[in-house]
């Protein structure tokens, strides 16, 4: 293979409480009531694309014909990368662990992790629950007392949140994250606020919710407002970096390829330009990044 990095085109998933805000960005969406750029995704419900020797392929066609790029991982492609721009309430969700999912749908389960990378001032986020039991959640479920039962978390840009499978979550409207998680597209909607698309009310999911929401609430991980930090879990390991000037960041103790995205600002890394917005996956044989400009970026890399 001739090349070490090698840019991602992302999938744009519109949504119900789309908008237009990943023009901030940098990416294309026209008119579009975007919610998701999904950034670095070999799911089928959003596969993203490479140009590589000319030819235009699917992120999932690459990685099955280029194993020696990502190390020879011998699963399936396991993580999945979006910046997600709210317009409006999203669901209030859980997600399922690996065992619940793959026994139910034949998937991956769901952790995900966010870091806020814009939000207006005294945002909060939908972040666990109140209930000590589940009982008293199926009370509060049939009684709509949803203001009383759900956690809200206060935000300020640069927090990171890591959401566990069974934690009750959602994200507000005017956040914007970089969402890291499993390659799964599995969610349970637990509560959608009685919107209606077209004339009718969304599924809910309950019956799930309830078999997969952790009670008590499992624990918050919160770093906040950090520059610079890394974060580690069973699924995936993250580093961020906010660079001015020079950098090299070495290859951290790792077989398999790492994923970048830029999230703020320009640079150069190894001799390639990049820009806000823009994703790349590198060959696994690349021991150290050289990085110059004014940005800020998360690497990202699977654990197992």
């Amino acid at each position: 293979m001739s090349l070490d990095i090698v840019k991602v085109i992302p999938y744009f998933s519109e949504k119900i409480w789309g908008g237009s805000e990943l023009k901030k960005y940098g990416f294309e969406i026209g008119d579009r009531k975007v919610g998701e750029a999904w950034l670095i995704s070999a799911h089928p419900n959003g596969m993203s694309y490479v140009n590589f020797n000319n030819n235009k392929i699917s992120l999932i066609d690459f990685y099955n014909q280029n194993k020696s790029f990502f190390g020879y991982y011998n699963k399936e492609f396991p993580i999945l990368a979006k910046i997600i721009t709210a317009n409006d309430y999203l669901s209030v969700q859980v997600h399922p662990s690996d065992e619940y999912a793959k026994k139910k749908h034949n998937s991956l389960g769901k952790p995900e992790s966010w870091y806020i990378m814009d939000c207006k001032k005294d945002s909060n986020l939908i972040y666990g629950h109140n209930a000590s039991s589940l009982k008293e959640f199926e009370i509060a479920i049939k009684e709509n007392k949803w203001n009383d039962i759900l956690k809200k978390e206060e935000i300020n840009v640069g927090d990171f949140l890591y959401v566990e499978p069974g934690k009750i979550h959602a994200i507000t409207p005017n956040v914007t994250v970089f969402e890291l998680q499993r390659s799964s597209d599995i969610t349970y909607r637990l509560y959608d606020y009685d919107r209606l698309e077209n004339n009718k009310k969304r599924e809910l999911h309950i019956e799930d919710s309830l078999n997969n929401i952790s009670v008590p609430d499992s624990d918050d991980f919160i770093i906040r407002n950090k520059d610079n930090f890394d974060f580690e879990s069973e699924y995936f390991l993250i580093k961020k970096l906010k660079i001015n000037g020079s950098f090299k960041f070495e290859k951290p103790n790792t077989d398999y390829w790492i994923n970048i995205t830029i999230i703020n600002g320009e640079g150069v890394i190894n001799g390639v330009d990049f820009k806000c917005g823009e994703s790349a996956v590198c060959n696994s044989n690349v021991k150290l990044f050289e990085i110059t400009g004014k940005l800020e970026i998360i690497f990202y890399w699977v654990n197992r």
